[in-house]
């Protein structure tokens, strides 16, 4: 499996993502002594705008969009970073209802306030509280673009979309007092040529150049005091639970741990070292590549090395593919077909497209991974990007449960299976999250002496599925005992509709006569995967060493005896464990099947396959025997069943349909009877 440690957000070289004094300059963003940078909240890309913007400007102050109201405790949550914090702040407008503000690593405002603590750097939060203030705008170009058109150009066009949005009443109030404080920090700078670099919303930044240019016009004008308001009481700061972290971030969880992750920050002691993550073209081949120093420029590529790599955002979207596709190979024993995950991509980015962004959602990306496998492994790329590696077991401040409805009510719920989620300011899928052992080995303990039983659900569809083999192997032997012939005095078995009409041009009637097929489906026997009986190589443990028969139940249930891997070894449950068939044989009726392992009788077998082939001769009440694997048995196999009056009737596995086998072959062993009341809640299709 991956290591989560891998996935390290690398920019792509040349940075796009830097930028000028004569940039900023050509968008009206420098003024005397200040310099404006406008970001879009809570965005990966905007984050590392501010930390290149910080590197190059050299700053004498910093002001940023947060209200000035809560600094003390930002510098607690900040100082908290990697582990998540929620600021409550009360809403005197809403009687009391708490406002959140996340504090996360991937956040233009965080990272401003951030870096400048880590430089020395004097930050200053110059923003009014304002309650119920409106948080939907116009749609404005996807900032994913800034990667391949350059930080410049997409500022340039965001600016424009945004300078025709409709503005809130709000707007007005928020940009004269930021304007005011940060006209009276700039004019109070002892270095002239130390600019105060402001980090604001991209709505406000033309509203507040505007603003700014008059008071900061008069240099010699004596400097007003810093404007301040009276701070509120009801403040709290609250570490954000690991459920509420997989929900309620504007960047999925995973973007935020590669980000924190090239800034440097240190995985914690249960994670391995980070590494450098697989990086992968899109059009050609898959590299390694090394992680860049976080805070220099990036270096050059090596004009040796002329293998592409996939940066930024979409490479941290492969990764959460990656690992993804890691996780689904352990769970279900398959894997993606060659090509998938770069038709995934493909077709996530032309889905985005389509609604107005460059780069996919998280949405988007699991309804890609959803119709190019399979729920499961959509499930998988859920559950890889909603993960932060970095949470506290006993966090220093009390933990919070948070959803998104505690934020915005722009949440709208799909009925998926399995249920995903999604990101905010998107359409929405809420999950409940898997249970977890509350202690180590907790879920082994239900598994004590020999009362192990099935999952009924799986046993059924397994019935089904055998019958399904049966029919279809009564109707392939009949068309192979099937003659067409010219009518002439008897319509036999019936007009042949097919061959009529394929000969229509010779005004001739065929009709269909049936011989008599001697017997019918009896056992069926599936092989996934085989193996032999006795390992090779003692020291090579072998990978279906589980063998067990199991008795039905009832009249709807038949007999089984199988192979597996061990159930023991993947506990999902309180005595539930999961396992993957190598092969199995059912047989009807009943009570009929006993020790198919110990029964010295099959001893002369080679594989685990045979075993169960000629269990599936010697049980099976009637004369065929279904035998469904990748090979066809061996001659003296089929010599065995000649002279016990059976037939085996061989059907390669690659005609079946994949989904359908590859359901098949994941099952569950529960530790007892009792479990099987709660099992739906641990198992997931």
């Amino acid at each position: 499996m991956f290591d989560d440690a891998a996935a390290t957000y690398r920019p792509a070289w040349p940075d796009p993502l830097s930028l000028s004094r004569d940039e900023l300059a050509e968008l009206d963003m420098i003024l005397p002594g200040v310099i404006v940078l406008p970001v879009l909240h809570g965005r990966l890309e905007c984050a590392q705008m501010v930390r290149r913007a910080i590197e190059k400007f050299s700053p004498a102050a910093l002001a940023v969009e947060l209200p000035a109201g809560i600094d003390a405790l930002l510098a607690r949550a900040i100082a908290r970073l990697p582990l998540l914090s929620a600021l409550e702040i009360p809403d005197e407008a809403q009687h009391g209802k708490p406002q959140y503000l996340v504090v996360e690593p991937a956040d233009p405002l965080i990272e401003a306030v951030r870096r400048g603590s880590e430089l020395g750097i004097p930050v200053h939060l110059v923003d009014r509280e304002i309650t119920d203030y409106p948080a939907a705008r116009d749609r404005l170009p996807d900032v994913a673009a800034a990667e391949s058109v350059g930080a410049a150009n997409w500022l340039r066009a965001a600016l424009a979309a945004a300078s025709i949005s409709p503005r809130a009443a709000a707007d007005e109030l928020r940009e004269d007092f930021m304007a005011g404080s940060i006209a009276a920090l700039a004019l109070r700078q002892d270095l002239p040529d130390a600019p105060v670099l402001v980090v604001c919303g991209l709505h406000h930044a033309r509203g507040l150049v505007a603003r700014l240019g008059p008071l900061l016009a008069e240099r010699a004008a004596p400097p007003a005091p810093l404007r301040r308001l009276t701070r509120r009481e009801g403040h709290v700061l609250w570490h954000l639970s690991e459920q509420s972290s997989g929900e309620v971030l504007s960047e999925p969880a995973f973007i935020h741990a590669a980000y924190e992750r090239s800034r440097g920050s240190a995985p914690p002691a249960a994670l391995s070292p980070a590494s450098a993550g697989a990086v992968l073209d899109l059009f050609t081949k898959a590299r390694q590549a090394p992680i860049q120093d976080p805070f220099r420029t990036p270096s050059p590529p090596d004009p040796q090395d002329d293998r592409p790599r996939l940066t930024g955002r979409t490479g941290l979207l492969l990764a959460i593919c990656q690992q993804a596709r890691a996780r689904y190979r352990e769970r279900t024993g398959g894997d993606l077909r060659p090509g998938a995950i770069l038709r995934l991509l493909r077709y996530a980015h032309a889905y985005a497209l389509e609604e107005g962004a460059i780069a996919p959602d998280l949405y988007q990306l699991v309804v890609a991974a959803r119709g190019f496998v399979d729920d499961t492994y959509a499930q998988e790329v859920w559950e890889v990007a909603t993960t932060y590696p970095w949470q506290a077991v006993r966090p220093d401040v009390p933990p919070l449960d948070l959803s998104l409805r505690d934020l915005h009510d722009r949440v709208r719920t799909l009925h998926f299976h399995p249920k995903l989620m999604q990101r905010r300011r998107r359409l929405m899928k809420i999950v409940r999250p898997r249970e977890k052992e509350r202690r180590k080995g907790e879920w082994a303990e239900r598994f004590k002496g020999d009362s192990i039983c099935s999952h009924q659900p799986e046993d059924l569809a397994l019935e089904h599925y055998g019958a399904f083999l049966r029919k279809r192997t009564e109707r392939v032997l009949s068309d192979a005992h099937t003659q067409v012939a010219p009518f002439s005095t008897s319509l036999y078995d019936g007009v042949d509709v097919r061959e009529t009409v394929r000969n229509w041009h010779q005004g001739k009637i065929y009709v269909r006569i049936e011989q008599l097929v001697r017997g019918k489906p009896g056992a069926v026997v599936v092989i996934f995967d085989d193996e032999p009986l006795v390992p090779e190589d003692d020291e090579v443990e072998p990978k279906f060493g589980w063998h067990m028969t199991w008795q039905g139940e009832h009249e709807d249930e038949g007999d089984m005896a199988l192979y597996a891997s061990d159930p023991f070894a993947q506990l999902v449950g309180p005595g539930i464990g999961r396992a993957l068939y190598g092969g199995f044989l059912l047989n009807r009726p009943p009570g009929q099947m006993f020790g198919v392992w110990e029964d010295p009788h099959f001893g002369d077998a080679r594989t685990k396959s045979e075993v169960l082939l000629r269990a599936a001769l010697d049980y099976s009440a009637e004369r065929l025997v279904v035998y469904v694997a990748a090979a066809p048995p061996r001659p003296a196999l089929r010599q065995l069943a000649q002279r016990m009056d059976k037939k085996i009737v061989y059907v390669p596995l690659g005609q079946l349909s994949p989904v359908a086998l590859k359901r098949l072959r994941v099952f569950h062993v529960l530790s007892d009877r009792n479990v099987r009341a709660v099992a739906h809640r641990y198992i997931r299709d």
